[in-house]
This record gives structure tokens, sequence and C-alpha cells, in this order.
């Protein structure tokens, strides 16, 4: 289905032209030898007109498309058994039109081949009947000139559409694309910025007190600057376990001379409930840390454990170990 017709619109349009048709065929019952052939191919007519416009995604399916091509060649061949054969029927062949409206809307849907083969059915059916009539052969051919002109028509006009469709489509996906690039980009550079503010609060002071040539550096500023940089360690290593109560927590334990190691090997964020209970569970381990080392590490992604925690004071028999799932603790 081409975007740039509507349903709506090809179904008023149809609309239109039904009514049209219908009416000529009521005005010219006179002209055909039984009525009922006209009333039952003007009902087949509704139906097909129906199918053909029923509302769906993408092209018309192909088992509504052969319908309507059955409803054509049903329709053509009951109106041309009643209609006269010793003069130019005018207005009682109303099929030719029915027939070209239907197969435009097939073509309009997608069903562009499937339309012609309609197109050579309805001129082979005429040409036939035309040709035992006194209208002969080349009257026959005449018939199809309307049903030709409009299928051809509608083929390179929906040609031209559907181009715009995808012109329109590639360039939405282009701005969507560059849309992405740019949010991408301003994201890194919000983080980029806020990442440079927050050394500057953590390292400039330590860093002013370094560059002061007047500013004697005793043992405490050498403590402090040790801390700052182990922070940092831990928020490039630590990555997704380096939370604000971990960081602080840990600063407190290397204070007391605890070694700390926070390792993200999983590039992963963690899910928010496991990530609450290993950042509490890190942060009470840390707590209670006097001495030796404890180690947090966020595992690779696809293993049975998302994060271990390790505590190995001075007593190998005071040890702490613990395995995280992405769903719940495993003491």
């Amino acid at each position: 289905m081409i975007r740039a017709i509507s349903t709506k619109v090809m179904a008023a349009l149809c609309a239109a032209f039904v009514a049209v048709h219908i009416a000529l065929g009521l005005l010219s019952l006179d002209m055909v030898s039984a009525v009922w052939p006209v009333l039952l191919a003007m009902a087949i007519y509704l139906i097909a007109v129906v199918v053909v416009l029923r509302p769906c995604s993408g092209r018309l399916p192909l088992p509504a498309t052969v319908f309507v091509l059955m409803a054509v060649t049903a329709l053509t061949l009951l109106i041309t058994s009643v209609l006269p054969t010793d003069r130019w029927p005018g207005y009682a062949s109303w099929h030719l039109a029915a027939t070209y409206t239907v197969l435009v809307a097939i073509n309009i849907r997608g069903q562009v081949l499937l339309s012609w083969i309609g197109v050579l059915l309805s001129v082979v059916l005429n040409t036939l009947w035309a040709s035992q009539t006194t209208m002969g052969f080349v009257g026959g051919l005449m018939l199809n000139i309307a049903t030709v002109g409009w299928v051809t028509v509608s083929t390179g006009i929906g040609h031209l559409l559907r181009t715009n469709d995808r012109k329109v489509g590639q360039y939405r996906a282009d701005a969507e694309a560059a849309a992405d690039w740019f949010a991408a980009e301003q994201a890194l550079h919000v983080a980029r910025t806020n990442w440079l503010e927050h050394v500057r609060t953590v390292a400039g002071p330590a860093l002013g007190q370094i560059a002061d040539a007047n500013h004697d550096i005793t043992e405490i500023h050498r403590i402090e600057f040790q801390l700052a940089e182990a922070q940092f360690r831990d928020e490039i290593r630590g990555r997704v376990l380096a939370t604000a109560e971990v960081v602080e927590a840990a600063r407190r334990a290397r204070q007391r001379g605890v070694t700390v190691q926070l390792l993200d090997d999983r590039r992963q964020n963690l899910t928010p409930r496991t990530l609450a209970a290993v950042s509490e569970r890190v942060v009470s381990i840390l707590n209670q840390a006097r001495t030796g080392t404890v180690t947090a590490r966020a595992r690779p992604q696809g293993g049975d454990q998302a994060v271990t925690i390790y505590a190995a004071p001075e007593n190998p028999d005071e040890a702490t170990f613990v395995e995280f799932t992405d769903r719940s603790p495993e003491p």
C-alpha cells in the first residue's frame, strides 16, 4: 500500500465511481436481454469493491487479489451475455468502467502484476464478445482502451509514489540516525563535563597544594593524595561497583590500613535490585574490616556469578567470601 494515498481517500473515490456505475447500469436495464445477470453482476461488483478496500497493512493479500480477479471475470461474462449484439451497448456496458476501477485499486495496493493479469483477462473476454457482434474485433479492442489507459496511469503514478515513499523512509531513517548520534554526542559531552568537574572537586585542592612551592607537603597531605588517587582508581576500574556509598566506605577502610580493590570485568550494568544488595554487602564488609584485603569484582557476563566479594584479613580463618547472581545474594 502506498503511504501517500490513505485507505479512506481511496474508499471515498471508489465509492463515488461505484455509485455512478451502478446508476448507469440501472438506467440501462432496458437495453439488456435479461435483468438478473446485471443485478447479480452488481452484487459481485460491490463485494469485490469491499474486498479490495478492506484495510490491511502492506500490499493487498494474495487471496483477496485472486478473488477480485475472479469477480472481474464473472462480472464481464455476466454483462456481456445480456448486451445487445446489433448495436452499440452504450451505458449498458458499465462493467468496463467497473473493471478498471477495481483493477486500479489492486494496482495501487501493490499487486501490480496481478492487476495487469486482470487487464489481460478483461481485454480477452471483451474482445472475444465484441468479435461476435457488429462491432467486430477492432471495436472490441477499442472497448478496452480505458481499462488499459487507467491501469497504465495508475502503474506510473504508483511507481512514483512508491519511490517517494522509499525516499521519505530513507530520509526519516537518516534523520533518526542523526538525532541518535547527536544525542549520544551530547550525552558523552555531559558525561565528560561531569567527570572533569568531579576530578576538579576531588583532585583540585591537592594539585593546588602540590603546585604551590611555598606549601609544605606533610605526611597527612600525602595520605590524602593517596586516598584521592585510590578513589579515582575505584571509579575507573570499579565502574558499576563504585557507588557513592561504596567509595566512601572504601576511603574509610583505607584510612584504617585495609587494601581495597574494586574491579569491574562485567562491562554491563547490574539490575537495580542486585546492585543495591551488592552495595549494601560491600559497605558492610568494608566497615567491619580492620586489616588485610577486601576485593569486590563484577564477573564477566554469562557466568553463574555476577559479583564476588572476598575479604582476607590477617587471620585466614576469618576470611569472608560472598557470591551474587544477578537476582539474589548467596552467602
